[in-house]
């Protein structure tokens, strides 16, 4: 296997893969067995239960063996991301730690680093969400315990030169430039504006542009940074696989036995209730479809899985491509070119949202998709959503969670993104059992939290000219003319 270079994913990774029951395509390497269909009356995701041991320096190690000869995952979960950038003007470096801690240390240089993790064969990553960081190895087994050496080592001595935090800062904001040159982009930055005029998940996991571009500059508050929160009681490390669980412990305990600090708080950012809908129109220079991203606010997956697992069904039901509005919308009348929905509430600690996205026809207003959006909620709210289809969503997500946890590292994800989230090891068996009882009852009662007065709502189309606002008399996006964005 070959190292990858740092890189950022996403920021809406799930512990589903999809909400919308389109899988995303595994390569040959990746892709899972055969599975029997799960029964709802008795699930359990993982071969065995996992073994939990938190050291004197607050550092919990999970390991789990799992039947992969020769292979074992090695994450190591930091429980700080963009949630945590609080301060005005500094968003963004939860991220750039991702890119910084393969910069080195006085004992392992940068290309040291690299060449050493290629010998051993890794496969050697990391990505950031809103409430977390993951690097992620997987590894021969053999080489687990150089691999333990080296982590140890640049989590506890990360050292980087101010030349070299600048030459980093640099990548980030070309990193910036490049995915904001997608229209999904600036939705995702706009969406989430309107959504939090407080809390910050309002800000997007790589930063705001004028906060990158300010990074070469705040080389000692990345250092601040670095000592509020990559500290041993606020990561968690994960091993997944075929490994010797007394001489994997023995050697973690003895290469982070120096580790000490502790996390710094992170001040409660509490957003007030909605009271009406919000809406902003973009425009975007160049060539692309209409758009529209329409969110509702959701309850935190810590505060309750059971709600979580309903959320994920009833997203999956109503926006799934075998759900009656794609039928309708996208397959049938071929108003919509696309139609999906993410529940981000499922990875976040705190309150979040159930975003639905579409690619519209120029000939379809938003207030036609916006309409049909909230006719569908509600008529679950109204327990109007067959019990067969709810049943056949949560049982889908069930398979295709449970398909998702077939090696090593699947299973290293699975239990980190849900431990970050929750702050439970156990989270990610849990949220299965929890979406294994869904019932219809309990998807009804996640729909009435679907109100317009919860709902923010995002128009993008191309052209020179504002777009019509959105919710109110939205005229066809067919005749603004082109020109830039805005």
């Amino acid at each position: 296997m070959a190292i990858a270079k740092s890189i950022t994913r996403v920021p809406l990774l799930a512990l589903l893969a999809a909400a919308s029951l389109v899988a995303l395509p595994l390569s040959a390497d990746e892709a899972p067995s055969p599975a029997k269909p799960a029964s709802t009356a008795s699930v359990n995701p993982l071969p065995h239960a996992p073994q939990v041991e938190k050291l004197p320096s607050g550092l919990t190690v999970v390991t789990l063996p799992f039947d992969s000869p020769g292979i074992v995952a090695y994450y190591t979960l930091v429980q700080a991301g963009s949630r945590d950038e609080v301060e005005p003007g500094k968003s963004g470096y939860a991220h750039l730690f991702e890119h910084l801690m393969f910069r080195g240390t006085d004992a392992v240089s940068a290309e040291q680093y690299l060449r050493s993790l290629q010998m051993l064969g890794a496969d050697d990553n990391a990505f950031t969400t809103d409430d977390l960081t993951l690097y992620t190895t997987t590894i021969p087994s053999d080489a687990l315990g150089e691999l333990i050496k080296i982590n140890a080592d640049r989590f506890q001595h990360l050292h980087y030169a101010p030349d070299k935090y600048k030459d980093e800062t640099g990548a980030v904001l070309g990193e910036r430039n490049k995915v904001f040159a997608s229209p999904e982009a600036t939705m995702d930055e706009a969406i989430r504006a309107l959504e939090y005029k407080q809390h910050t998940y309002g800000h997007t996991t790589i930063g705001s542009k004028h906060d990158v571009e300010d990074m070469p500059n705040q080389y000692e508050y990345s250092r601040q940074f670095f000592r509020r929160f990559y500290t041993p009681d606020d990561c968690v490390i994960f091993v997944v696989g075929d490994f010797d669980h007394d001489k994997t412990l023995a050697t973690i305990k003895d290469a982070y036995g120096g580790w000490h600090g502790t996390r710094a708080r992170t001040p409660a950012k509490v957003e007030a209730e909605q009271k009406g809908p919000r809406a902003r129109a973009l425009t975007w220079r160049g060539e692309t479809e209409p758009r529209i991203a329409i969110a509702y606010k959701t309850p935190a997956m810590k505060t309750s899985l059971a709600d979580t697992a309903a959320l994920a069904t009833l997203s999956s039901a109503l926006f799934g491509e075998p759900g009656d509005l794609y039928q309708r919308l996208v397959v049938q009348e071929q108003r919509v070119l696309s139609l999906e929905a993410d529940p981000r509430a499922i990875e976040s600690k705190d309150p979040a949202s159930l975003e639905i996205d579409a690619t519209l026809k120029a000939t379809t207003s938003f207030d036609e998709v916006i309409g049909a959006v909230q006719a569908a909620v509600d008529g679950a709210a109204r327990g109007q959503l067959p019990a067969e289809k709810i049943e056949a969503a949560r049982d889908h997500l069930l398979n295709e969670t449970i398909l998702r946890a077939q090696t090593p590292a699947q299973v290293a994800g699975a239990l980190a993104l849900a431990t970050g989230a929750v702050g439970d090891v156990h989270a990610f068996e849990q949220f299965v059992a929890a979406l294994a009882s869904v019932k219809p009852e309990d998807v009804a009662r996640m729909a009435k939290l679907f109100t317009p007065a919860h709902r923010d709502v995002v128009t993008l189309i191309p052209g020179s000219e504002p777009a019509p606002a959105a919710a109110g008399k939205t005229k066809s996006p067919a005749a603004t003319a082109k020109g830039g964005a805005k």
